[in-house]
């Protein structure tokens, strides 16, 4: 069963969307507006906070509620409950290459304890960018290992994920994924690229992927808007 508050989040978003409510438009007051439609308090804060982080409503202290958008903001959900829906980043977005570098390992934070048998990496940037949209809702620095730098020389304007390349090119299949997420504030660069002011929240990924051998393939390193980017996951025991 849909909770209560979706359910009137889902209300609330279809009365804008037909012009009962409209863009720009204040809300009453939560009390109030909560004894108009039936509900708690808590479950319309509920409501509105949904609706706040999909981009359709704003709330300021002392300002009220206001309706600013009549659509939810485009995001990228990723939907993690196995390796295939692990790896949905790289097969239903395109990374825009933004140049390549070789770097040592020490110039790096996030190759700390890592190998490449020349001691440098090839670094392979880019941005993803949802359907329709203009700004990047992602910033990508990608290392590959020594031995598979050679990709460096086919690599295109846009691919769909450097790990591909990599399977394709030396005849492998990715084996193990492994991730970690951090909430950071946004570093001026990327922040730029995908349209936060420097030092906003945003959310970091890290990702190590191996094939069946246990062999590194690349480490990436993803900076996203939070706001255009969710992560799930739902991992069921047998």
């Amino acid at each position: 069963m849909t909770p209560l508050h979706q359910q009137l989040s889902e209300d609330i978003l279809t009365k804008i969307q037909k012009g009962a409510l409209r863009v720009g438009q204040k809300l009453p007051p939560e009390a109030d507006y909560a004894a108009e439609l039936g509900v708690s308090r808590s479950t319309l804060r509920q409501a509105f906070g949904e609706l706040e982080r999909l981009g359709v409503l704003e709330r300021k202290k002392r300002a009220g509620t206001t309706i600013i958008a009549d659509r939810p903001k485009s995001q990228f959900n990723m939907r993690t409950t196995g390796l295939h829906e692990l790896l949905s980043l790289g097969r239903d977005t395109d990374l825009v290459l933004t140049g390549t570098a070789t770097v040592p390992t020490e110039e790096v934070v996030y190759l700390e304890g890592y190998h490449s048998e020349t001691g440098h990496w090839l670094q392979i940037s880019g941005t993803r960018t949802l359907p329709g949209e203009a700004t990047p809702f992602n910033c990508t620095q990608i290392y590959v290992p020594a031995r598979f730098a050679g990709i460096e020389h086919v690599l295109k304007d846009s691919e769909p994920s450097v790990f591909r390349i990599i399977e394709e090119r030396f005849g492998l299949d990715v084996g193990r994924v492994s991730q970690s997420a951090q909430a950071v504030r946004c570093p001026a660069p990327e922040a730029e690229v995908i349209g936060l002011e420097a030092g906003a929240p945003a959310l970091r990924i890290v990702a190590q992927i191996y094939d069946r051998e246990g062999t590194l393939m690349e480490i990436s390193v993803a900076t996203f808007d939070p706001d255009r980017f969710q992560l799930q996951t739902d991992v069921r025991i047998d």
